[in-house]
């Protein structure tokens, strides 16, 4: 068994905008976010995403705040195809479906986000592959977003926030990997 791993980042901005590589170095990390991409536009680009990575160990995958944002919420039949198509190409791979996280804007409403989550977990469940809640990470007890972990915008997330973010993912790998 090889000792480092290849760990796929694939998501919108959030993921974009993040050096992974600088938290696993002794793995090879590939950052295939692409900021205001949709769950759809992700679609698109999904058999480019394929042929462009080889042998990946572990596939993380958060899209669908960009689709919230303009209130397209008919995400989950691209969504479904996604994963199809890494779990049919990555056989090996475990692949992770990662919340979507809380936001801080006026027009969308955290509990949708939960809801769109609750789906996303079935959608992991129903291909078998694993799923992550980052989300209840940025939330306190009351369910009221933890501000100071995202930047002034209400969508991107602060150090702090990445901070959270990081270790979750961290403590996958750990549990992964022994």
């Amino acid at each position: 068994m090889k000792a480092n791993k290849c760990i796929v980042f694939i998501g919108d901005s959030l993921t974009e905008y993040f050096d992974w590589q600088r938290y696993f170095l002794e793995h090879d990390v590939i950052n295939l976010g692409v900021s205001g991409e949709t769950v759809q536009q992700l679609f698109g680009r999904i058999d480019r995403i394929i042929s462009s990575i080889k042998d990946p160990d572990f596939i993380f995958l958060m899209t669908g705040i960009n689709n919230i944002a303009i209130e397209d919420f008919d995400i989950f039949n691209p969504y479904k195809k996604i994963v199809s198509k890494l779990s049919s190409n990555f056989k090996d791979a475990i692949i992770i479906i990662q919340s979507i996280l809380p936001v801080n804007l006026h027009w969308i409403d955290n509990n949708d986000i939960k809801a769109i989550n609750k789906k996303l977990k079935e959608i992991a469940d129903e291909f078998n592959v694993k799923y992550l809640d980052v989300f209840c990470l940025f939330i306190d007890l009351e369910g009221r977003l933890k501000g100071d972990y995202l930047l002034d915008d209400g969508v991107h997330l602060s150090d702090k926030g990445y901070d959270v973010w990081v270790k979750e993912v961290e403590g996958f790998l750990k549990l992964s990997l022994h």
